[in-house]
């Protein structure tokens, strides 16, 4: 009876700590979406395309009247028409949930993994220090996909290793990575978790299972293959940077953002957390080398049938000798892997997060184990301690305040400008911001084509560094190309804060060729004086005085 009562109440602790633990999760993810400034609203409109049998988007810009033919990698296509399909049965709210929902099953898989090895303890408090971290990719994008099959690929291997798996359920991998290659760019990662994991066979010698792990590598990087693009698609994640003419800020590393002086304190946090995991590392072989009578634990030779040997393993002995015990290859690996992969990029700091999770817990719960009570008042204090961490992070950090605006769906007003542009009848072509290309072909298209959009990779690298940058710099050049294209209308996202587009939304306020119609929380519109647009313009003409200008001239 007493072992039935405690089963209950360790499953109640279970479910009151992933309860709050959501919680605090959904106050990063539960903010309103914005189509002006997101990738979402092409996806939605590729995955509408496909349903419709029309895939020449797949192989070309398409979108774009500058470029319609430019060779282009659809390589989330499949996101696209999965997004597409929740949007039709549920609406943007339902598609939100979606998001939601499956960001909480991802952080549920490692929470359980990580709590199965480390304990709830530990792993409620790694949880709540790196949440905010994983958080940080908070919007609907294709890349929820690389997180549940990063997820399941994690599971499925680490299981397998320690001895509770099958070998057959390893034959699930290829499957998803069918599945993976056709969602989202970062499928390479999933060969990347099987060679981590292969990387330990060969340092412990192990014959057998070097054949069993090689050949489930050999299956998933065939798998790769199976995408509409076939070789081209499988390594298109190692040439998509050959042609990439814009830079943007998810791409951006650490130490250049901390120049660049953006306010997020994840930056921060992102730093915290990897000190903690070297110093979690070194710990981790200082204790090993202390104590080598452990450095083979029963589990390990039961997994092996005897001491592993090899020329590699022998020169690390007594470092890499323990396979779970204490320092573990595989974990050590990862948290290079994704570690390196935080600091090149802000938009890695999710899986950065995720993988940090359970390596950050294993190894304080190894360090730990025989030298603190995990229901002593020193643990307690560290619960108490990262309560007030918590707290000073929510209270800093502008994108989860109390007063935020907390709902799920489209932000309020969000598809006025599309509607005023669909209402007015107004005619392209249109000279648009790399940010509301999405937006505008979710809304627009088929009617309208767009000048530019966000996807570097969809347009010549010399299009953004010789025409759509400094023809927002120079008048010249901005007149070189009006005449080019004949513009009829310009619409910006006007919260671009790249020194260009100030500036030239400036100029066209000033520009007496051009007249302000249209502005709300997120889009403004000109349209040129002409004949066509009179009427609109007479209408809807916004005065100077509404717009703020600084003259920074000296």
């Amino acid at each position: 009876m007493p072992k039935i009562t405690d089963f209950f109440i360790q499953k109640k602790k279970f479910i009151f700590v992933l309860f709050l633990l959501l919680t605090w999760y959904s106050l990063f993810l539960i903010r309103p979406i914005d189509l002006t400034t997101a990738d979402l609203g092409r996806h939605l409109k590729n995955g509408e395309l496909i349903l419709q049998g029309n895939f020449q988007h797949l192989f070309e810009n398409y979108y774009s009247y500058t470029y319609p033919d430019f060779p282009f990698v659809n390589h989330h296509w499949g996101s696209a028409v999965i997004f597409y399909l929740v949007l039709q049965f549920t609406g943007f709210t339902g598609l939100h949930l979606f998001y939601v929902v499956a960001s909480f099953i991802v952080f549920t898989l490692f929470f359980i993994l990580t709590k199965k090895e480390a304990g709830l303890g530990l792993a409620s408090i790694v949880s709540f220090l790196v949440l905010p971290l994983i958080a940080e990719r908070g919007e609907a994008r294709p890349e929820i996909f690389t997180y549940l099959f990063a997820s399941l690929f994690f599971w499925l291997l680490w299981e397998y290793r320690n001895g509770r798996l099958p070998f057959k359920w390893l034959f699930l991998l290829p499957i998803i990575q069918i599945l993976w290659v056709n969602t989202h760019i970062y499928f390479f990662l999933g060969p990347v978790l099987i060679a981590v994991f292969l990387l330990e066979r060969l340092v412990f010698f192990s014959p057998q299972k070097i054949k069993k792990i090689g050949l489930i590598l050999i299956l998933v990087c065939l798998a790769s293959l199976i995408n509409p693009f076939f070789a081209k698609g499988a390594i298109y994640p190692f040439k998509i940077f050959q042609n990439y003419g814009y830079e943007i800020l998810e791409n951006k590393s650490v130490i250049f953002l901390e120049k660049y002086g953006l306010q997020d304190p994840n930056l921060l946090l992102f730093e915290i957390i990897f000190g903690l995991l070297i110093l979690s590392f070194a710990l981790l072989l200082i204790f090993q080398r202390r104590n080598p009578s452990e450095a083979y634990p029963p589990s390990l030779l039961r997994s092996y049938g005897r001491v592993p040997s090899s020329p590699i393993s022998t020169g690390l002995q007594p470092w890499l000798s323990a396979k779970e015990g204490k320092f573990s290859l595989p974990l050590f690996c990862l948290a290079a892997i994704f570690s390196f992969m935080g600091w090149w990029a802000l938009r890695n700091f999710t899986l950065s997060g995720l993988f940090t999770l359970p390596i950050l817990a294993i190894n304080l719960k190894n360090i730990l184990a025989s030298r603190i009570s995990f229901h002593s008042w020193s643990f307690k204090i560290a619960y108490v301690l990262t309560a007030i961490f918590i707290l000073i992070f929510f209270l800093s950090d502008p994108k989860c305040q109390i007063n935020y605006n907390v709902r799920l769906g489209l932000s309020p007003g969000n598809s006025a400008a599309a509607e005023f542009l669909q209402k007015e009848k107004i005619k392209g072509p249109i000279f648009n911001n790399y940010d509301i290309g999405s937006y505008l072909i979710f809304h627009l298209y088929p009617r309208e084509r767009i000048f530019v959009d966000n996807r570097p990779e969809a347009y010549p690298a010399s299009f953004f560094k010789e025409v759509y940058i400094p023809m927002q710099e120079k008048e010249e050049i901005w007149q070189a190309q009006e005449q080019k294209y004949n513009f009829n209308a310009i619409v910006f996202a006007y919260h671009d804060l790249t020194p260009w587009t100030q500036k030239f939304l400036v100029e066209r306020v000033e520009d007496p060729a051009w007249a302000p119609v249209f502005v709300d929380d997120y889009t403004l519109i000109f349209l040129k004086r002409n004949a066509q647009n009179q009427k609109v313009i007479e209408q809807f003409v916004l005065p100077r005085e509404r717009f703020k200008i600084e003259n920074n001239k000296k």
